[in-house]
């Protein structure tokens, strides 16, 4: 997995067009995995699209 796939809360927001609040309460819900690394969370973009491909068949 190259860096390239691997998106910052900020990134992930610009991506599914919502708050970086909205991620983090996503992260903290367990909607959405990501990895802490220090302070910051990051958020691989395979999870990204599992997320959106999970959620559109509702």
């Amino acid at each position: 997995m190259g860096m390239s796939e691997i998106l910052t809360v900020k990134e992930t927001a610009e991506q599914l067009k919502t708050t970086r609040q909205q991620i983090r309460k996503m992260i903290a819900n367990g909607e959405l995995p990501a990895v802490k690394v220090g302070r910051e969370w990051r958020i691989p973009l395979a999870s990204v699209r599992e997320y959106f491909e999970e959620n559109l068949s509702g």
